[in-house]
């Protein structure tokens, strides 16, 4: 089946050797949008542009290869890296430190956590890399000067335990983002007390999602997303809010200077327990930033280069917020809403035989994730998600079959099994594990 109103654009063209004595053929793989991460043109810089994007050349020569999956030990090893003062600010429930790391000593301040869900840590590692560069740059004027006007406090891995078991919730089984007002779990309440006792202008909650999310409209992944949460139930845009919406609204343009689509947006439901909500009702203009999934990044590399990017132009704009001036509600309406129809692999135009008949259909495939705790990394299953016409939802990667017959013995595809088999045509593919096999 078609693409649909997609607008794919060719990876590769692939040519095997037959084995099985069919005539050769060609088929397609596709990415799910021109994705690129792009470097401005030195002759239309600004002074802020070229500083960010000496500070990406920095990242590309210093950071390090990273696992989705970041245990507690493994964080305290990479903050060793890391000479800026911390303290240990309070235990998880089965006794892990939770470090706040504190710089700058100026008199505005912002507040930045990550890992408050236990596997969603490339916000952490962006704030490695934040924490790194601030170290080794610290007296060039432009960030001596920001480090004077501002501080700022980071929390990482506000959830250890749950990171542990690369798990959202803690090991009281709480999700810590539906207990910022019962405060049930020691982490949540420490995160509030911090929070509070801050002082912070600004509030940056940092976190991952699900690989099914794109732009609405649109095949481009969602590789960062944007929320200036509902401080109440009837949405309402006060002040606080507003300034949020300011906010994101000026992340955004940096962002589309990096990434071409540019981020997504959530919609703004009300989640009266949720941490976003609560802080912003205390007045305190709440950000939140979503890292998602690239083509070809099942580390999110993208995700954490534009993590980093975006808190270094916030540590700017927070000394010296004028350039939140020029939005308005209208800019932050005109990022784009999230959609949640994209598949990790989609195969097109695949040959369904029953009986003595057969049908063209398409297979998503969708990878779940699971720690591996013999080789310490993340793994992933993949499974066959949906069977059918596919032709108005996207995918990370998507094959065009070109008819091939799928054949498992005498079995139909079934819907959560694992997406292990061979499509045999003028040209076999094989798929292992939601892989394209050689």
């Amino acid at each position: 089946m078609k693409a649909g109103g997609w607008k794919q654009e060719r990876l590769d063209t692939v040519s095997w050797s037959l084995k099985s004595g069919y005539k050769q053929r060609k088929y397609r793989v596709y990415v799910n949008s021109r994705f690129r991460f792009k470097l401005l043109n030195s002759s239309s810089m600004s002074t802020s542009d070229s500083t960010l994007t000496n500070a990406l050349s920095w990242w590309h020569s210093n950071s390090e290869p990273h696992d989705r999956w970041l245990t507690h030990a493994q964080m305290v090893r990479l903050f060793t890296k890391v000479n800026v003062n911390y303290s240990v600010i309070g235990r998880s429930v089965e006794g892990r430190e939770i470090r706040e790391y504190v710089l700058g000593t100026g008199s505005r301040g912002a507040v930045l956590w990550s890992q408050m869900h236990g596997n969603e840590a490339t916000a952490t590692y962006a704030l490695v890399d934040l924490l790194l560069y601030i170290e080794s740059h610290a007296q060039e004027s432009w960030l001596a000067d920001v480090l004077r006007r501002i501080h700022i406090r980071a929390i990482p891995m506000v959830n250890p335990d749950g990171a542990e078991r690369w798990s959202r919730r803690t090991a009281l089984n709480i999700d810590p983002n539906r207990d910022a007002v019962a405060l049930s779990s020691p982490e949540t309440k420490l995160l509030m007390d911090r929070i509070k006792a801050s002082g912070a202008e600004v509030a940056f909650n940092l976190h991952d999602q699900r690989n099914i999310f794109h732009l609405e409209g649109t095949d481009h992944s969602a590789v960062i997303s944007f929320l200036a949460p509902s401080a109440d139930a009837s949405r309402s845009v006060n002040p606080t809010r507003r300034k949020s919406m300011n906010w994101i609204s000026h992340l955004q343009k940096i962002t589309k200077q990096f990434y071409e689509p540019g981020a997504g947006k959530y919609t703004d439901e009300y989640y009266p327990t949720a941490f976003g909500e609560n802080v912003q009702a205390l007045g305190i203009p709440t950000i939140l930033i979503e890292s998602g999934a690239a083509p070809g990044d099942p580390n999110r590399n993208v995700a954490r280069k534009l993590n980093f990017i975006l808190l270094i132009e916030a540590l700017r704009v927070l000394s010296n917020s004028t350039v939140l001036n020029d939005y308005s509600i209208a800019d932050y309406k005109a990022i784009p809403l999230n959609d949640n129809k994209q598949w990790d692999l989609k195969i097109e135009n695949v040959t369904i035989r029953y009986s003595d008949r057969s049908i063209v259909a398409d297979l998503g495939i969708r990878y779940n994730y699971h720690p591996d705790k013999t080789t310490g990394k993340l793994a992933y299953m993949a499974i066959l998600g949906d069977i059918g016409d596919l032709s108005h939802q996207c995918a990370l990667q998507t094959i065009d079959a070109k008819e091939a017959v799928f054949e498992n013995g005498e079995r139909l595809p079934q819907l959560d099994e694992a997406a292990s088999f061979t499509l045999y045509g003028e040209q076999n593919i094989s798929i292992k594990n939601g892989v394209l096999i050689p």
